[in-house]
């Protein structure tokens, strides 16, 4: 048997001792050591989903964009992702050009850390068509959007997706 010398084994500790540590808890997120989100904080994140149900029910196409960070995804369903304020707009352009909407949602949870902060929930949508003799479309599914605190204090969107809960047709 080969004879292994005291400096190839402190060699060898070296690098496999860091494996030998144990995973670190799944129990405590990373996030962990950032505050935990204030009334204040709960009550704008609300606000920002709140604003985002009144301007897409309203038609506000620009009140919608409005609650997306400029560089936020948009994950819609079966669709590419809609990256940045623009891209998003004109997702939601096309949509709300085509149809009135009728969004109701409710949040089934509300949580974060420091300066991020996500909200999950479903909701139901009506898309009524504007032209004459389109077909409505009738929805119901669940999101999940995070939000990001942005250097003026706001609360923004920085990912969001839904989808359906209804098969495909």
């Amino acid at each position: 048997m080969p004879r292994i010398s005291a400096p190839s084994w402190l060699l060898a500790l070296t690098f496999l001792a860091p494996a030998c540590r144990p995973a670190p808890s799944s129990d405590m997120p990373r996030s962990a050591s950032k505050a935990a989100l204030g009334p204040g904080d709960l009550a704008a994140i609300l606000k920002a989903d709140s604003a985002f149900m009144t301007a897409a029910n309203g038609g506000s196409l620009d009140g919608v964009a409005a609650i997306y960070a400029e560089d936020a995804s948009l994950l819609p369903p079966n669709e590419p992702v809609a990256t940045g304020r623009k891209a998003i707009r004109q997702y939601w352009g096309r949509l709300m050009g085509g149809y009135t909407l009728r969004f109701e949602a409710s949040n089934d949870e509300v949580d974060g850390r420091g300066d991020l902060a996500y909200v999950r929930g479903h909701y139901t949508l009506t898309a009524s068509p504007k032209a004459k003799g389109g077909a409505a479309i009738s929805d119901q599914g669940k999101y999940v959007e995070v939000f990001k605190r942005q250097p003026d204090g706001t609360w923004r969107y920085v990912v969001d997706i839904y989808n359906s809960d209804l098969p495909m047709k």
